[in-house]
Formats: structure tokens, C-alpha cells, sequence
């Protein structure tokens, strides 16, 4: 990826051109102020959505999976029961 160092200055004449450059030049601009970096401009990271986002958060013994198997057991029974009585 490359870097472009730019001045607020600049950054605030030209931001439609910068953001183009990070979206579809694969660049990263950073913003000086009076020659010190002071932000990044760049694509957001990627993240995985839904559960397979937190893999490997949790160990296996951890006290999450036996509440969430209690849970779906309760669930099922109770829907079985419920299966049951509508049958008659």
C-alpha cells in the first residue's frame, strides 16, 4: 500500500481526491500538521460478521457453552412438550 503525507491545508482543498485515492488507488494519506502526523485516511478494516467473529474468544471450558447447552436442552423439551399437547 502506498503512503502519501499531505497538510490539513491541502487535505481540506482536495478530500473528494484523497478519498478516491484510498478507494480506488489502494493508498493511505496521512494528514500533517505543520509537518507531524496528526490522522490517517484509509479503507476500513474487513470484519467478520455473526459468530465467526468472536472464534476463539471463549475457551472450551468456559462457562458461556454450558449455559447455552442448558438453554437450547430447555428449549427442546419445552418444545417437544408443546408438540406433544397439540397433537392431544
Amino acid at each position: 500500500m502506498r503512503r502519501e503525507e499531505i497538510s490539513i491545508a491541502q487535505a481540506k482543498t482536495h478530500f473528494s481526491e484523497l478519498i478516491n485515492k484510498v478507494v480506488y488507488g489502494h493508498e493511505e494519506i496521512i494528514i500533517t500538521k505543520r509537518g507531524k502526523p496528526v490522522a490517517v485516511i484509509s479503507v476500513p478494516e474487513k470484519k467478520e460478521a455473526g459468530l465467526a467473529a468472536v472464534k476463539g474468544w471463549l475457551k472450551e471450558d468456559d462457562i458461556f457453552f454450558k449455559e447455552m447447552d442448558r438453554i437450547i436442552e430447555e428449549r427442546h423439551s419445552k418444545g417437544l412438550r408443546a408438540a406433544k399437547a397439540q397433537r392431544g
